[in-house]
């Protein structure tokens, strides 16, 4: 039963994911700004055709903490 309940589990987890055609992994915190937010990660996975939309400039936008 504890195999059934972890393979539904990850099946509903997967299938939430879009997966690009041609996946890449890059290392290192990258930020990526929209017009009211930024969001960072230290591990963004993304498609290699169309590059990778954050870069680490955009991380100068993230507000300190006072």
């Amino acid at each position: 039963m504890k195999h059934l309940i972890m393979i539904a589990t990850a099946v509903m987890l997967v299938s939430c994911t879009a997966i690009p055609t041609s996946p890449k992994v890059s290392f290192g915190k990258k930020c990526l700004a929209s017009t009211d937010k930024v969001t960072y990660s230290y591990v963004w996975i993304y498609d290699k055709n169309s590059g990778l939309p954050a870069n680490t400039e955009d991380c100068k936008l993230i507000e300190k903490k006072k």
